[in-house]
């Protein structure tokens, strides 16, 4: 009985039909029916366990990522004849792409009907779209090379937060349409071509500004699938040169037709050759440039071109643009107007400051603050505004130094730059802070003072002394009384003998 009911369960898990599992010949007990039974029949719950399917996972993007699925012609590309590129755009983020706009084109395929603009739509997370634009290959494309077609694709999501994607399409290209009527087209052999790319570069200044020199470092990258040979970089654009038949141009590269209005070479040329570059091989290159004295602040593109021969000798010229953001900052000088009064500690004392635009134009500032951290301040802020070229703006701002020596003074000027980001000037100026003067100090109790200053007291007179002080107040002339002087106490010690005892003697009195 054991035999038929283990021959029942493995024709149960084997996919049998209840009609096969009946066929039992022996004649179970009333506990074996019903463990034969529980097998062969599951219940619902198991049922639903055995169908289920697990719920895919978010892709942990909480913005949407447009990528490009996959892509390519729709038959054999050739050089001078037009075609169909499919495509499908997949957004691997969770949230929906909206207000999709794909624009296309290059040197090498020119976009023709929608003139490389299409207008996609919306794709929702997870989900992807196919597309279609025709093209017609340049019929100066070489048979069995590669073309390379440049896609943008800018977009947004449900809040309107703008987003773009770049994508180089890599399109091989077939031998030109035979002349003959009919026959099959040879096959051509796929050959793969070397890739130029710049994959960073920075200036060794944090800021460009209109006459400055600095060096632009360059990350060139080979990522196509050849070794490129005889390299050489044209800062500003350029082309290898090609000369009349049989006769080729000296040094094969064209430098000279670039763009040099807003950025110059400086030292060399802006040719350099850089050699071989090996598959995935990667190299720093500098090149030294000026800033034209007339650019004006904004964002300006740099063409530079990469010109080489593959290992078959087929010349290439891979043109990449750079943009370099040049600034005019205000040029100002932050000083004393006069020099500043003697300064003493816990004495307040006047800074006479003054920002003057040293620009040949106007400049709008925010606020001038004055800050130290040895002493208080007061009369410290002040917003400056519109200052003409020339011009100047002063601020006497309130010290009272904390302790002697020398004390630093922080002035500091806000202002936006020319691309409306917050900046600030900073100048630090000094001052002398010498102690407090004795006389100033007192006689305090108990603590051993100074002696503070007192006027002398008048000399004793007479009576016709007073009656010719009288006599002079009459005809206008002087008639202050004597005074007494008051002689060191050194001097009264040693004349006198007694210890705190000043000797006084008449002064004449000044006389007309």
């Amino acid at each position: 009985m054991a035999v038929a009911v283990l021959a029942a369960l493995t024709l149960a898990s084997a996919g049998a039909s209840p009609a096969l599992q009946a066929t039992d010949t022996s004649t179970p007990t009333a506990s074996e029916t019903l463990q034969a039974t529980d097998t062969l029949t599951p219940t619902a719950s198991q049922t639903l366990q055995a169908t289920d399917t697990p719920t895919p996972t978010a892709s942990g993007f909480s913005r949407p990522i447009l990528v490009l699925a996959s892509y390519g012609p729709d038959g054999t590309v050739r050089p001078g004849v037009s075609f169909t590129l499919k495509f499908r755009l997949r957004n691997a983020g969770d949230v929906n792409a909206r207000n999709i706009v794909i624009a296309m084109g290059g040197g090498e395929f020119i976009p023709a009907g929608t003139g490389g603009v299409i207008a996609a739509g919306a794709i929702a997370g997870g989900a992807d779209t196919g597309y279609e634009q025709p093209l017609v290959a340049s019929s100066t494309l070489v048979e069995g090379s590669i073309g390379t077609l440049a896609m943008e694709v800018s977009y947004t999501d449900p809040a309107d937060n703008p987003f773009s994607e770049s994508f180089t399409l890599a399109i091989p290209v077939g031998p030109k349409a035979s002349p003959r009527p009919g026959g099959p087209f040879p096959t051509a052999t796929l050959r793969v071509r070397p890739q130029m790319v710049i994959t960073g570069y920075e200036a060794d200044v944090d800021q460009l500004r209109p006459g400055r020199q600095f060096t632009l470092t360059v990350r060139a990258q080979n990522v196509g699938g050849a070794e490129a040979r005889g390299m050489s970089m044209i800062m500003g654009g350029g082309s290898a040169g090609s000369g009349g038949a049989g006769t080729a141009e000296p040094g094969g590269v064209s430098g000279g037709s670039g763009s040099f209005d807003t950025f110059a070479p400086m030292g060399s040329s802006n040719v350099q050759y850089l050699g071989d570059f090996a598959v995935g091989a990667d190299r720093g290159v500098k090149q030294n440039l000026i800033v034209n004295t007339t650019a004006k602040p904004g964002a300006y593109p740099l063409k530079v071109s990469f010109v080489y021969k593959d290992i078959g000798g087929t010349s290439y010229t891979d043109d990449q643009v750079i943009t370099l953001l040049i600034y005019s900052p205000p040029v100002i000088e932050i000083s004393f107007y006069v020099p500043p009064e003697p300064f003493s500690v816990g004495m307040p004392g006047g800074l006479p400051l003054q920002v003057v635009n040293l620009d040949r134009n106007s400049v709008v500032l925010g606020r001038m603050q004055v800050s130290t951290e040895v002493g208080e301040l007061s009369n410290n802020v002040l917003p400056i505004g519109l200052l003409d070229a020339g011009g100047y703006f002063t601020l006497d701002a309130v010290f009272v130094p904390a302790q002697a020596g020398t004390a630093e003074i922080t002035v500091t000027v806000d202002y936006l730059d020319d691309f409306n980001q917050p900046k600030r000037i900073t100048q630090a100026l000094e001052v002398d802070v010498g102690e407090l003067p004795n006389g100033f100090e007192g006689t305090g109790g108990g603590g051993g003072g100074d002696i503070g200053i007192e006027p002398a007291p008048p000399a004793p007179e007479s009576f016709w002394q007073k009656v010719l002080r009288f006599l002079k107040g009459l005809f206008g002339l002087d008639s202050a009384p004597e005074v007494q002087e008051v002689e060191p106490l050194m001097e009264q010690g040693i004349q006198s003998g007694v210890p705190g005892e000043v000797p006084v003697k008449p002064v004449p009195a000044p006389k007309g």
